[in-house]
């Protein structure tokens, strides 16, 4: 049972991660075509503050922009569902094992920290690094190397926290 909920939540959280990372990108809006002396023009129109914006779009880019609206309109409207699924999932895991909420929330902040852009994972990592030199307890040449991996998106936060603690003698099942 447990590793049911575990491995829907690990999608999930896979897909909202998706899902938030390429929303900016989207256009937003619809397409509005006006004819013109019996010629065709299209624009994306969406509301800012209030108010209608129009961009003129090139017949080759209709196409492509629609899509992207559409992915835009179904992204939107995915989100809220994947996001009262993972709470859910987080309810049913504390009446379920306590020990499987823990491993819900460490899933939880690891996709959190994944999601980081590649500035704030730099910030984050010279951040840890400043704080363990002032405690004196510095990453070993290993840990800082699968750092420096899931800086630039090659390794996952979770696996790396989990080599960590295998490193020390403690167990993390993940």
């Amino acid at each position: 049972m447990s590793a049911i909920v575990i491995k829907e939540y690990k999608e999930l959280l896979r897909q909202k991660n998706e899902i938030e990372q390429t929303l900016p990108s989207l256009p937003e809006g619809y397409i509005s075509t006006k004819t013109i002396k019996e010629k065709q023009y299209y624009y994306l129109q969406n509301r800012v503050d209030g108010k209608i914006t129009s961009k003129y779009l090139k017949e080759n880019e209709v196409d492509t922009i629609k899509e992207q609206v559409e992915r835009c309109k179904k992204y939107k409207a995915e989100l809220p569902k994947i996001e009262v699924r993972l709470k859910e999932l987080e309810q049913a895991a504390k009446l379920i094992d306590k020990s499987i909420a823990r491993h819900l929330t460490l899933l939880k902040l690891s996709c959190g920290m994944d999601s980081l852009s590649n500035v704030q994972k730099e910030r984050s990592a010279s951040f840890a690094n400043a704080l363990n030199a002032i405690e004196g307890v510095y990453a070993s040449k290993t840990t800082q190397q699968n750092i420096d991996k899931w800086k630039v998106g090659d390794e996952s936060f979770i696996s790396i926290f989990q080599s960590t603690l295998n490193m020390y003698g403690f167990m993390a099942e993940v």
